[in-house]
C-alpha cells in the first residue's frame, strides 16, 4: 500500500462493514475512568459512517471496542483519522464528517466539538487560545480557538496541508497530498506562529507523510516518492533554525512505500513502517537494512511508539472489510500478543500524560 488514502479508491467501491457490540466485551470502572493504556482510532470505510474509537487498558489487559458509542450514544463519523491531546483532553478528527469531537482523556465523554471544515486531518495545539488544523482539500490550515471550538480563520498556503510539528515560534507543515492542487506536493510549509502566515518553503520529496522532531531539535520527514511510485522516496533531516537540509537518506528500492513515522521517548531513535517496521538511531548513516519486526502475511497500516515502556504497537487493517487487530511487541521485536480492534485501525494515541 503506497499509502494510507488507497483503501479510499478500492472501498469506495461499494464494500462496507458494521462492528457488532458482543456481549462479552469489557465494562468500564465504577469511577469511570478508562485508566492507563491507549486509544485505537478505527478509520472505518469511506463514505460508511463506520469509524469507532477502541481503547485498551494495561492493567486488566482488555480492548473495549466502539467506546465513543458506548460512552456518548453516537457513532463517531466518517473516516476518523486522528488523535491529539491538549492538558486533560483528546481531540479527535473525523476526516470525511468534516468535524472534530473534543473528550476528555481519562473518561472518554464528550465535551464539545467544531464542525463545517472541510477535509481535517490533524490538530496542532499552538496555546491556550490557539490551534491549527491540517486538511486534505483547504489549501491552507484551519485556525481556532481549542477551549471554545471558535474559528479563527485561515492560513493560506497555496497547497494542501497533512502533518505537522512545532519548534520554537515555527509550525512546519507537509503537503503530503496533490489533491486539489496543480502544483507538486513535495514540500514543507513553514508557518510563523506569532502572525499566523506561511513565512518560507522546504523542497523535499513526493509525498511528505510524516514528520518528527528529535532531541536535537531536528525535523525528520519521510517521503514515500508519489502515489505511482513516481521518485525514489526519501528521509530528510531538517535544520529548523537555517531551514535547510541537513542529509538525505534514499531508499533502495523506488517501489518502497515508507510511511507511519515516529520516534520514541528519548527522542533518539525513529521508526516506520515499508511493509515491515524498521529501526533507526538519529545518528545513523544510513537507512537500516533489515526490518526489526517482518510483516510476513499481516497488512501492518499504523504504527505506534509506547511514551513509557518501549513497546511497538502495529496494526492490521487486513483486508479492510473486516475488523482489525493491534499487535504489541517488545522493543526487540518480539511479539507480546495481538488483540482485535475496529474496522482499519489507523492511528494510536497515548494518555499517559493525562
Amino acid at each position: 500500500m503506497k499509502n494510507n488514502m488507497l483503501w479510499l479508491f478500492i472501498l469506495v467501491l461499494g464494500f462496507s462493514a458494521c462492528t457488532k457490540l458482543n456481549d462479552d466485551e469489557p465494562t468500564f470502572p465504577v469511577d469511570g475512568q478508562l485508566g492507563k493504556g491507549f486509544f485505537v482510532i478505527n478509520q472505518g470505510n469511506f463514505t460508511s459512517g463506520n469509524s469507532s474509537l477502541s481503547f485498551f487498558n494495561e492493567d486488566s489487559l482488555k480492548m473495549t471496542n466502539n467506546l465513543f458509542y458506548r460512552l456518548n450514544g453516537s457513532p463517531l463519523g466518517d473516516v476518523a483519522n486522528s488523535i491529539t491531546f491538549w492538558d486533560d483532553e483528546a481531540f479527535l478528527v473525523v476526516n470525511n464528517s468534516a468535524y472534530i469531537y473534543v473528550i476528555d482523556a481519562k473518561t472518554g465523554i464528550f465535551k464539545r466539538r467544531i464542525a463545517e471544515l472541510e477535509s481535517p486531518r490533524y490538530v496542532q495545539i499552538i496555546d491556550q487560545n490557539k490551534a491549527y488544523i491540517s486538511d486534505f482539500q483547504l489549501k491552507g490550515l484551519a485556525v481556532f480557538n481549542p477551549r471554545t471550538m471558535e474559528p479563527l480563520g485561515i492560513i493560506t498556503t497555496g497547497k494542501t496541508t497533512e502533518a505537522m510539528v512545532m519548534v520554537d515560534e515555527k509550525v512546519f507543515v507537509s503537503n503530503w497530498s496533490n489533491y486539489n492542487q496543480t502544483t507538486q506536493n513535495n514540500t514543507i510549509q513553514v508557518i510563523d506562529i506569532r502572525f499566523d502566515r506561511l513565512v518560507d518553503s522546504i523542497v523535499v520529496a513526493l509525498e511528505p507523510n510524516s514528520m518528527v522532531v528529535d532531541k536535537n531539535q531536528k525535523i525528520w520527514v519521510l517521503c514515500s516518492g508519489g502515489f505511482m511510485n513516481e521518485e525514489i522516496p526519501a528521509l530528510f533531516r531538517i535544520d529548523p533554525a537555517t531551514r535547510s537540509i541537513e542529509r538525505r537518506f534514499n531508499f533502495p528500492d523506488i517501489e518502497s512505500s515508507p510511511e507511519q513515522m515516529k520516534i520514541n521517548a528519548a527522542a533518539d531513535r525513529i521508526y516506520f513502517v515499508n511493509k515491515g517496521i524498521y529501526e533507526m538511531e538519529i545518528t545513523d548513516e544510513q537507512l537500516p537494512a533489515n526490518p526489526v519486526i517482518s510483516a510476513g502475511s499481516h497488512n501492518f497500516f499504523a504504527l505506534g511508539l509506547h511514551p513509557v515502556n518501549n513497546t511497538i504497537l502495529v496494526s492490521d487493517a487486513g483486508n479492510y472489510v473486516q475488523n482489525g487487530w493491534v499487535f504489541r511487541y517488545h522493543a526487540d521485536g518480539i511479539l507480546i500478543d495481538s488483540i482485535q480492534a475496529g474496522l482499519i485501525p489507523g492511528y494510536f494515541g497515548f494518555n499517559y500524560k493525562h
